[in-house]
């Protein structure tokens, strides 16, 4: 083999090696930094009792689709786009639009605020980004929404009701960055709060706010 064609086949080589380095960076990242980074929590509650049943509760993480009813994820999940690879891709696409556009079921799921039951005064763990909704004196976050993406309220309308979860913060919460994911701590409960800027179908009495490295939606293909 000439000595040209080794350099060449190297090169190559190295290329595809650091394409797959480069995939796996960007894929992995989230989850090592969420691992390595000292996770320092942002805020914490005065509500010194709430905090040490916290403490001593059995936590139940949860994720976004967790929230939904079983009926109403299934609905959903039918319409979740689909990267379109290829014309007859962005065919089907188009049709699923128009067939969600009259399908009721899906058009109800996407303003339901069915709950699930079990979740009830449970201590949980959920991470998403932060719609605030108004502030203390100092310009600290008073009230909010967690919502599952970021741009929900804001760029994008709003998600389900039961897709949203309204929090009152006592103190109020100064380290805010919109862009930024967080996980929230506490105790989760079913109850409507309604605002100009959405309406949420759970509420959560937050013990901690830390720091989240990821996507937190686990549900919708963006």
């Amino acid at each position: 083999m000439g000595t040209r064609l080794k350099i060449t086949l190297s090169l190559l080589l190295c290329i595809v090696v650091g394409m797959i380095v480069t995939r796996l960076a960007l894929q992995y990242w989230p989850a090592i930094k969420q691992h390595v980074w000292p996770n320092t929590s942002l805020y914490s509650t005065s509500n010194t009792p709430l905090k040490s049943a916290y403490t001593n509760a059995n936590i139940t993480p949860l994720n976004w689709a967790m929230l939904l009813p079983q009926s109403e994820k299934q609905t959903i999940g039918k319409y979740q786009a689909k990267q379109a690879q290829n014309l007859e891709g962005m065919t089907a696409q188009i049709l699923r639009s128009i067939q969600a556009s009259s399908d009721q079921d899906y058009q109800q799921a996407l303003s339901s605020t069915n709950t699930i039951d079990r979740l009830d005064n449970k201590m949980v763990t959920i991470s998403g980004f932060i719609v605030p909704i108004d502030f203390y004196e100092d310009k600290s976050v008073q009230h909010l929404f967690i919502v599952p993406y970021f741009g929900a309220c804001l760029h994008f309308p709003p998600p389900p009701p039961n897709q949203m979860i309204f929090t009152r913060l006592e103190p109020g919460f100064s380290e805010l960055d919109i862009t930024q994911a967080y996980t929230l701590n506490g105790k989760i409960n079913q109850g409507l709060f309604e605002d100009p800027m959405g309406t949420s179908a759970y509420i959560l009495d937050t013990v901690s706010i830390d720091k989240f490295y990821g996507q937190p939606d686990d549900f919708r293909k963006h």
